[in-house]
């Protein structure tokens, strides 16, 4: 064998793991083309790593975490097809499903060149430290200059959300400092006593910018999992040389870290630990309300969920009053978020997970691992791995973790490779061939249509999003609107048979039906009218089976039966019972809509003559959680309808309590100073009419 190729291989895994690694930063659960090229890179190396093992009959590592993480890859595998919202759950399975798949591609690798490929991807992650200190760092500085106000002063790097952030730098920094005592113990003098070791001072250097740009974030959760992580990192690294020295040196340098980066703040992330804080805190009061509004959906679907990444679809309908405090897009509460998504044996994964890794310390911190037989390096740096798993796992009871891309990726390559050191046991004899599989070409034609499957697919998300979603680009490709939008029609039908659960490219054909229809305006176009509204009722049902939680679809169904109805020969009552039904079921999914409450309030009560129950019905919208603008509306609609029925003085107190609880809503100010001009434009005639 050329000396050569192992070392090429090496580079090229690694340069497969940090192009998905770096593919994956900017996801953030929205820009889908990131997710698909990071997807397709990483089944792409998956399968020339598992290529030749199919060819040998698949030996399979020894040792129950291998096999755990194959079932949980199965798992979130199968729950696509009884997901209540199975294409937006197809996006999530690639996000929580990269864990175990990094993982189980990470431990295939083969020996010869599992620890060149482990160096070259620790450079890039050391490298990837600097980057994202840096972004921090940038942006907090950047924030302060620019007059940012002090709650929102809390850099998040290309992630979008804080705390998942300082899990990140958490899931870095204790690698890390494991990596550094190793380092630096090797030296022969004392600590700081002379002969600095250019790489432990290069390393004290990565661990003094991650504290900088950790502390920065202003996490509470952040430093929770930090404090309770790292009475671990005491018991295991106590036994180096100088460690107590160090020890204060990482002490000193986190207490310094924080009296610089949280003095803009008042250093008040240590008072918000304060269980007085806490419990009047609208952000943990609110966080407190979306866990009971998630047990709540669990009992709703206490077996399998409702379906991976189906959570920001179904929690509108379980949202309690009081919680205004988030956009509903996740749990804060990763466990809880995966029972209610994913039902028990969701929730039975995640924690089985933990467990591995509280028995990965364990074994790693008994008797400082002597049964695992190994350097005493190498079992520091698995430590170092595990805990920076450890912390981010922790973190999870109170944030959303391992719903972000990169943590889950970078998770799996890491606890790939703790388990590498202290949990391999050698292969099994080939499986395939126990299974009556005798040829490995078959397995490898499997793994071939999975990968250029599943490839199909991204690619067809990706494109629904570059051209139906984010398309400004297209304007500069395509500068004549008319053959702009005759190539979106096109793509559109493409899109709709390359992927028939993507919802957008039915919805872009339904509303571009329904435009033409609206163009038609000849008697004699009747027949191609109908044509074109059937043609549009079809998207928007067919738009339903990939993420039925769609309430604006509903509120387009219910407006195309009550406006275009007639030429679907229906008469009124029909067009009207069609259109409420519509209506209310997209009111089900979405109780806060102010206008499909109005919608029906109109045509079931105020359009019959019943005013008062129309109102009633309205009314009902104010025991919602609603955002200050929209109860402005509702309450806006209400005093409308009062005004309708006459009476005059129930919309004016209507008015008025609108304007006390949103001084600045114009369109209330307006009415009101019209109903006083008219007051007195009237009393005025009266006077000179005596």
């Amino acid at each position: 064998m050329n000396p050569a190729a192992p070392s090429f291989r090496a580079g090229l895994y690694a340069a497969f793991a940090l192009i998905v690694y770096g593919l994956s930063w900017y996801y953030n659960g929205q820009l889908i083309p990131l997710l698909a090229m990071a997807s397709i890179v990483l089944m792409i190396w998956g399968a020339t790593i598992w290529w030749p093992r199919l060819r040998k009959g698949l030996p399979w590592p020894r040792g129950f975490l291998p096999v755990f993480m194959s079932l949980w890859l199965v798992w979130f595998g199968l729950t696509l097809f009884w997901s209540g919202s199975p294409y937006s759950s197809w996006f999530y399975f690639w996000v929580l499903g990269s864990l175990p798949l990094v993982f189980l591609i990470s431990v295939m690798i083969p020996e010869s060149v599992a620890e060149q490929f482990w160096l070259w991807l620790w450079r890039g992650v050391l490298a990837s430290a600097w980057i994202l200190s840096g972004m921090a760092l940038w942006q907090y500085y950047q924030w302060m200059g620019q007059g940012v106000a002090l709650v929102n002063l809390r850099p998040y790097g290309p992630l979008l959300d804080t705390n998942s952030f300082a899990a990140w730098l958490n899931l870095l920094f204790f690698p890390t400092l494991a990596i550094y005592f190793v380092q630096d113990g090797r030296r022969r003098t004392r600590f700081l006593s002379g002969g600095v070791d250019p790489v432990a001072l290069f390393y004290l250097l990565t661990l003094t910018l991650l504290l900088l740009a950790f502390f920065s974030t202003n996490s509470r959760g952040g430093l929770l999992a930090w404090v309770c992580t790292m009475p671990f990192a005491i018991w295991g690294l106590w036994r180096q040389p100088a460690a107590r020295s160090r020890f204060v040196l990482i002490f000193g340098l986190a207490f310094v870290a924080l009296l610089l980066m949280d003095y803009a703040h008042g250093f008040d992330l240590i008072w918000h630990l304060a269980p007085g804080y806490i419990s009047s805190n609208i952000n943990t009061i609110s966080r407190g309300l979306m866990w009971v509004a998630t047990w709540h959906m669990f009992l709703s679907h206490p077996w399998l969920g409702t379906g991976i990444g189906s959570y920001f679809l179904n929690y509108p309908a379980y949202r309690l009053p009081g919680e205004l405090a988030s956009a509903g897009t996740y749990d804060h509460n990763d466990f809880l978020e995966y029972l209610a998504e994913g039902g028990l044996i969701n929730l039975g994964f995640l924690l089985g997970f933990a467990g591995a890794l509280m028995y990965a310390l364990y074994r790693l911190l008994y008797r400082a691992g002597r049964a695992l037989q190994i350097s005493d390096e190498r079992r520091l740096q698995a430590l170092g791995l595990v805990m920076g798993v450890f912390a981010m796992t922790g973190h999870a009871l109170g944030n959303f973790i391992f719903y972000n891309l990169p943590l889950s990726l970078l998770a799996g390559l890491f606890l790939a490779r703790a388990w590498r050191i202290y949990g391999v046991q050698g292969e099994t004899a080939p499986l395939l061939p126990r299974i009556g599989i005798n040829h490995g070409f078959i397995t490898q034609a499997l793994l071939v249509l999975a990968v250029v499957v599943a490839s199909w697919n991204l690619i067809a998300d990706g494109a629904t999003f570059a051209l139906l979603s984010a398309n400004g680009w297209l304007n500069r490709v395509i500068t004549n609107p008319n053959q702009r939008a005759l190539f979106l029609l096109k793509a559109a039908d493409v899109l709709t048979m390359a992927r028939p659960l993507a919802t957008q490219p039915h919805v872009y054909l339904a509303n571009t039906y329904l435009t033409l229809a609206d163009h038609e305006t000849q008697p004699d176009d009747d027949a191609h009218r109908r044509t074109l509204i059937k043609a549009a009722l079809s998207q928007y049902r067919q738009s339903l089976v990939g993420i039925p939680q769609q309430s604006g679809v509903w509120n387009s169904i219910g407006t195309l039966y009550l406006m275009q109805g007639a030429l679907l020969d229906l008469d009124k009552t029909h067009r009207d019972r069609q259109a409420l039904l519509a209506w209310r079921k997209g009111l089900a999914i979405n109780p806060e809509s102010v206008g499909l409450r109005n919608k029906i309030a109109q045509l079931a009560y105020v359009d019959q003559g019943h005013l008062k129950e129309g109102v009633a019905f309205l009314g009902a919208g104010l025991q919602r959680p609603l955002f200050p603008y929209s109860r402005s509306n509702l309450q806006m609609d209400i005093a409308l309808t009062q005004w309708r029925a006459g009476e005059k003085h129930a919309a004016e107190l209507t008015l008025l309590q609108l304007l006390r609880d949103n001084q600045g809503y114009t369109p209330a100010v307006s009415w009101l100073q019209a109903i006083h001009r008219q007051s007195a434009h009237g009393a005025l005639r009266h006077t000179e009419g005596r």
